[in-house]
C-alpha cells in the first residue's frame, strides 16, 4: 500500500480507491461538510478495498491519506478547481501539498456555542427575587408565561388595523366574505409566515401582493353586490 501511495504521490493518477473518494468528496454538496462521516452514508466503492468501509472510516481515510496530498494528484481540471473552494473552509488549513483538516483544534466552533447561565437564561431558571443581569437574553420555555410577558400578545388595536391584517393574512375564501380574524389568530399566521419565508423563501399565508389583493378585494365586493341585487329580484316575483 505505501509503495502505491508513493507512486501516486510523485504525480502520477491516484490509485483507483482514492481516485472514487475524491470524486465522492468534491461533489458540490458534500464539500463543506466532507469532514463529518453524515456526508459518507452514501458512500459506495467499486474498489475491493472500499466496499467494506463504513462511513466513518472512509471519512476517515480521505481526511487522513488522501486531502492532504491531493495536489500531487493528476485530477481532471475541474475536479482541481473545486479543490480550491476548501481554501474558504474554516476547519482546513492549507499545506504544501493539499489540506489538513484541522478541526475542533482551531477553536471556532467553540467561538458559536452558547452555554445556558452565560449567554442566556430561561425564565423557568430565574426566581422571583432573583435578576437576569448576569445576561441580557432571556428564552421564554413556557407559553403561558410568554403569552404574559410578550407585549404583542396583550397590546390592542383598533378595529380598523385589525381589519386590514385580516385582510393581509386571509385566504381567498375568507375574503370573500369578509371575514374577520382575532388578535391571536393574526398572530398565528404571521409567525406562520415568518417560518414559511424562513424555509422556502414563501410569506404564504401572508399576502405580500397588494395591487393583487386589492384588486381580488374588487371582484369579491361586485360579485357579492351583483348575488344580492338577483337575490333582491328574485323576490319581487
Amino acid at each position: 500500500m505505501d509503495q502505491v501511495e508513493g507512486i501516486a504521490r510523485a504525480g502520477g493518477s491516484p490509485q483507483p480507491l482514492y481516485m472514487e473518494l475524491i470524486v465522492y468528496a468534491t461533489t458540490s454538496c458534500r464539500m463543506f461538510y466532507i469532514q463529518d462521516a453524515s456526508a459518507w452514508l452514501e458512500w459506495s466503492s467499486e474498489d475491493p478495498r472500499g466496499q467494506n468501509l463504513t462511513a466513518q472510516e472512509a471519512c476517515r481515510m480521505f481526511l487522513t491519506k488522501v486531502l492532504p496530498h491531493i495536489d500531487t494528484y493528476q485530477l481532471p481540471a475541474s475536479i482541481k478547481n473545486r479543490c480550491k473552494l476548501w481554501n474558504l473552509h474554516p476547519l482546513f488549513r492549507r499545506v504544501a501539498e493539499g489540506y489538513l483538516y484541522v478541526g475542533e483544534s482551531s477553536g471556532l466552533t467553540a467561538r458559536f456555542v452558547v452555554e445556558p447561565n452565560r449567554d442566556f437564561r430561561l425564565v423557568s431558571g430565574i426566581s422571583g427575587s432573583e435578576s437576569a443581569e448576569r445576561s441580557h437574553t432571556v428564552l421564554m420555555d413556557n407559553e403561558a408565561v410568554e403569552h404574559q410577558t410578550c407585549t404583542g400578545y396583550n397590546f390592542k388595536i383598533s378595529v380598523e388595523m385589525a381589519a386590514l391584517l385580516s385582510v393581509m393574512v386571509s385566504t381567498d375564501q375568507e375574503l370573500s366574505i369578509g371575514q374577520m380574524h382575532d388578535l391571536a389568530e393574526i398572530h398565528r399566521r404571521l409567525r406562520l409566515a415568518k417560518q414559511s419565508f424562513e424555509d422556502t423563501g414563501s410569506l404564504a399565508p401572508f399576502r405580500s401582493e397588494v395591487d393583487h389583493l386589492v384588486y381580488n378585494m374588487n371582484i369579491f365586493v361586485n360579485i357579492k353586490e351583483k348575488l344580492c341585487r338577483v337575490m333582491s329580484n328574485c323576490k319581487k316575483y
